[in-house]
């Protein structure tokens, strides 16, 4: 021990630096302090606890300070089965570089990775979550960051499983560049306000790759959402902005890119809607725009149903699909314009990029599925074939107001995002 003055300088293991308002403290095998909960005891509010290598079996870790606890070389924190690995109940709470496994599972509470309660400023970045029921769990939070995590588990089914990213009731939440894989759903919000989703991989899960419900005016920019039994599916919500996305493979009997449900005043543009059973299928969505997507090799491009109005579909490129639009009503109220269709066998006379006749995309033997979906073993046959063109010259049976009026000629969005 030396003393300057009346500044007294200790050397101690587990204290490597400090200053007058914040300390760093050393969790490892060889060191003083041995675990994280010893660690998270011994340290202050704004403290930074660093997680050496190694294997932490612990069980529920409870942080209820402030803190930064921050892994070196990849420690594991494992739950052993038996709860939250953390349970975050306080403001500020830093989680980063750590692998979080072995959560617990039950029928009566949603154990988690990572459970953050009633928190401000959380963030949770760059870990590894393995085999968690849910992965992170956001409740009650606000301005929480959970960034460049790879989040994966092996949920078995829909009532056992839970999410990999769960918010409720949480605003300013910005989530991006995770992967996920594995979970019921991969994201899933509700009453989550004003977040932030971007740059995500969201695959091979259960049920959705992102769920969201009674969420508004959120902003869901270049995520990737393939192999889920539905890409996205959003329901009850307003002002909501989709761009740069894709939505590829969710592929079955009731698969969707996007389904939406009740949805108005929202904006879907620049997506690419790539081999789903049906790339967008709406019900009771209103006032939403959807503008320079595209939409190739899907079984139906569009599906609307007749509680939809108000809807606008322009500057679209329906490319390869099966079927490009179908609705159950013979009044439709939504509006297509400037669209390319690869169906169209219109002309274009004055050669100024716009067909001179209307395009109607449905076909009749579409409205037959609608009323009959086991018809769907006649698809391609002569007969099929001889009718559509009986209905696209004199159209008695299809809706007649549902027509592209401007056709384009050419693909508009010519480059997959």
């Amino acid at each position: 021990m030396k003393t300057f003055g009346s500044v007294m300088v200790m050397s101690v293991l587990w204290c490597t630096a400090a200053t007058a308002t914040a300390a760093i403290l050393d969790v490892c095998r060889e060191c003083p302090l041995q675990s994280v909960t010893a660690g998270i005891a011994r340290a202050g509010s704004g403290d930074t606890l660093r997680i050496h290598a190694g294997l932490y079996q612990e069980g529920t870790i409870v942080i209820d300070k402030p803190l930064q606890i921050v892994g070196i070389d990849g420690p594991v924190i494992d739950g052993r089965h038996a709860g939250h690995v953390f349970h975050v109940r306080a403001d500020q709470v830093t989680l980063e570089g750590l692998t979080i496994q072995n959560g617990g599972m039950s029928d009566i509470a949603d154990l988690a990775g990572v459970r953050v309660e009633r928190s401000r400023g959380c963030a949770i970045r760059r870990n590894r979550f393995y085999h968690n029921t849910y992965s992170v769990y956001l409740a009650r939070v606000t301005g929480c960051d959970v960034r460049d995590n790879i989040i994966q588990s092996e949920a078995r089914g829909e009532v056992s499983g839970g999410n990999g990213i769960h918010l409720w009731h949480a605003q300013e939440i910005d989530i991006a560049g995770n992967s996920i894989t594995g979970h019921r759903d991969g994201l899933y919000f509700e009453f989550a306000e004003r977040c932030r989703i971007e740059k995500n991989s969201v695959h091979d899960n259960i049920r959705y790759g992102l769920h969201f419900m009674f969420s508004h005016e959120n902003h869901y920019a270049d995520n990737v959402f393939s192999r889920n039994q539905t890409g996205v599916a959003v329901m009850y919500s307003r002002h909501i902005r989709m761009v740069r996305n894709q939505f590829a493979e969710s592929w079955g009997r009731a698969s969707y890119g996007l389904l939406l449900k009740d949805i108005v005043d929202s904006h879907i543009a620049e997506n690419d809607f790539i081999g789903n059973t049906i790339g967008i299928y709406a019900d009771g969505s209103n006032r939403n725009t959807f503008r320079h997507n595209r939409f190739h090799y899907n079984g139906w491009a569009v599906h609307l149903l007749g509680s939809s109005d108000a809807n606008t579909f322009v500057e679209n490129d329906f490319h390869s699909n099966y079927f490009s639009v179908t609705t159950n009503t013979r009044h439709p109220l939504n509006t297509f314009a400037r669209n390319y269709w690869d169906e169209y066998q219109g002309y274009d006379l004055d050669r100024d990029g716009w067909g001179d006749v209307p395009f109607r995309p449905m076909k009749l033997f579409n409205l037959w599925l609608n009323r009959y979906p086991e018809l769907i073993v006649l698809f391609g046959s002569p007969v099929i074939e001889f009718l559509e063109v009986a209905e696209r010259v004199f159209p008695v049976l299809t809706p007649r107001m549902l027509q592209d009026t401007i056709p384009s000629m050419h693909p508009l969005v010519a480059v997959a995002q």
